[in-house]
């Protein structure tokens, strides 16, 4: 099958955190191009001549709303062509290439079960478009934890609309964990703050009462992998119950 991309047009950024932006662009295409909360899309960036330096995939971080309007959650990574491009070079209308939607890493259709969320930094992008779908309607599953690490408080992303979830969704908790502060914020609304990494909290958490429990990993590489580790080999959780998405 033939590869297709599109034109996206760049149409503004704003700053989310001192480290991430939150980017938009417009899909140029006379027809919707639709997508499941979670996918990603690929780029091509003016940055180099090799593939490996100008393409580029990143989670889309809002619902599908039939608007062909994109948006990315991206952190700044110090050499990454891509990202410098967004934050320094980048402006206002320009056109860039795009494939996609692709991915697998989507909501799961059985909805009579727990979802575990575990996130580190931007890897609660595709979790951000997931549970704007969720909250626009309504909660299908018996329950949702999303447990985010980030270092510290400052870098938390997506604060307001956490806040907002944590309210209204029906059955679902945030658990935020910071790496490197030296005490608990304030708590807002629902949200459960935890000093150290995310591990702690769902080893704890689901040490028992785990066998109705989809877990979906997505951040950082060393993360990932020493959470896989502890839910197969500590918590038993079957291979098939976890799904995960590499970020860096």
């Amino acid at each position: 099958m033939q590869t297709v991309w599109y034109d996206a047009e760049f149409i503004g950024q704003k700053v989310e955190s001192p480290t991430t932006n939150r980017f938009w662009f417009k899909l140029l295409s006379e027809n919707p191009i639709q997508y499941k909360s979670g996918q990603f899309l690929t780029f091509d960036f003016p940055v180099g001549d090799k593939r490996l330096d100008r393409w580029k995939s990143y989670s889309i971080a809002n619902v599908y709303d039939g608007s062909n309007i994109i948006e990315l959650g991206v952190s700044y990574k110090k050499g990454g062509l891509a990202s410098q491009y967004l934050f320094e070079s980048i402006n206002k209308g320009d056109i860039i290439k795009c494939k996609g939607p692709d991915g697998n890493f989507v909501l799961p259709e059985l909805k009579k079960q727990k979802l575990v969320l575990i996130a580190t930094g931007a890897g609660v992008v595709p979790y951000r478009s997931m549970l704007q779908e969720i909250a626009a309607s309504g909660n299908p599953y018996d329950e949702i934890h999303l447990i985010f690490g980030i270092r510290k408080e400052k870098d938390i992303l997506y604060l307001e609309e956490l806040e907002d979830w944590s309210h209204f969704i029906p059955f679902f908790k945030c658990s935020v964990c910071l790496s490197q502060a030296s005490k608990i914020p304030k708590a807002k609304n629902k949200i459960q703050y935890h000093l150290g990494r995310v591990h702690q909290v769902y080893l704890e958490e689901y040490k028992t009462k785990n066998n109705n429990c989809q877990f979906m990993l997505c951040g950082w590489t060393n993360m990932i992998d020493e959470a896989v580790l502890n839910l197969h080999n500590v918590l038993k959780i079957p291979k098939e119950k976890i799904k995960y998405e590499l970020f860096g």
